[in-house]
């Protein structure tokens, strides 16, 4: 039987961490299970069909994600027995902050095509999908959307306009229930990021328990190294004057890029 673990997002709720886990195991990984990770979903452009669909939501352009996940997985060789891992949070749509009238409501739509397109691939064949999910709780989510967004976007809203411009989006756990909806009979779990962080692998123990390696090699796993962590607030602060100002894109590009590399730098000196 192929067993084949969807990590369909989402944004913000420790993803890089999750990534960087399978990436730094692969060679544990790779001979139970093909890894497919943001550095191909996005480079190939399957990213941006997920996201591109979740701001329009037509047939053509879930019609086009389609096309293009299936082609892909058809040149990937899976073997006689290997599964398959994917890992991409932008197949749950672009992150709500940047798509604030329609937060993740294109997110069971897109689950449902990528696993039509690996009950495709595995044509004739006994699949076991799992659709896996992270979660965080909201306050904190939606404070690591907005420093996100400071950092990368020139976002002018202080946390609590932020905040209360996001209020009328459905919670995580509403379009978890969504996507069980649109797909009842396939298993999806979740995880907290607040308990994963408590425990060996982080963000990437979900990961660990469903490759169920033989024991020897269970034991060579390692935690992830790539740990998105929060900027102090003074540096928040000052990120959101810096967007405030009247410096052009180039400047402010770069003045904030100052910014954080110092703080970064700062908060690896401490501990």
């Amino acid at each position: 039987m192929r067993r084949v673990l969807l990590h369909l997002g989402f944004h913000k709720t420790g993803t890089t961490a999750a990534q960087s886990f399978l990436y730094e195991n692969r060679e544990l990984i790779w001979p139970h299970f093909a890894l497919m990770l943001p550095y191909k979903t996005r480079k190939l452009g399957l990213s941006n069909a997920a996201t591109r669909h979740s701001i329009y939501g037509t047939l053509g352009t879930l019609s086009d994600f389609s096309k293009q996940l299936r082609d892909y997985l058809a040149t990937r060789n899976f073997g006689t027995r290997r599964g398959l891992i994917l890992s991409e949070e932008n197949f749950s749509g672009l992150r709500p902050s940047r798509n604030i009238d329609q937060g993740y409501a294109a997110a069971p739509d897109l689950a449902a095509c990528v696993v039509d397109a690996v009950h495709d691939r595995f044509a004739g064949q006994e699949v076991d999908i799992t659709i896996y999910l992270s979660l965080r709780q909201r306050g904190s989510w939606l404070r690591s959307l907005w420093a996100h967004d400071l950092e990368r976007t020139r976002e002018v809203q202080d946390f609590e306009a932020f905040r209360e411009n996001m209020d009328h989006l459905p919670s995580l756990e509403d379009t978890v229930e969504d996507i069980r909806q649109k797909l009842p009979t396939v298993k999806v779990t979740v995880d907290w990021l607040e308990e994963m962080q408590l425990r060996r692998f982080g963000s990437g123990t979900p990961f660990a328990e469903f490759l169920n390696l033989p024991r020897e090699k269970a034991g060579q796993l390692g935690p992830p190294t790539k740990i998105n962590t929060r900027l102090p607030e003074d540096v928040l602060a000052e990120l959101l004057v810096l967007n405030r100002s009247r410096l052009d894109e180039a400047a402010l590009t770069l003045q904030k890029a100052e910014v954080i590399e110092q703080a970064k730098n700062a908060m690896v000196g401490t501990t």
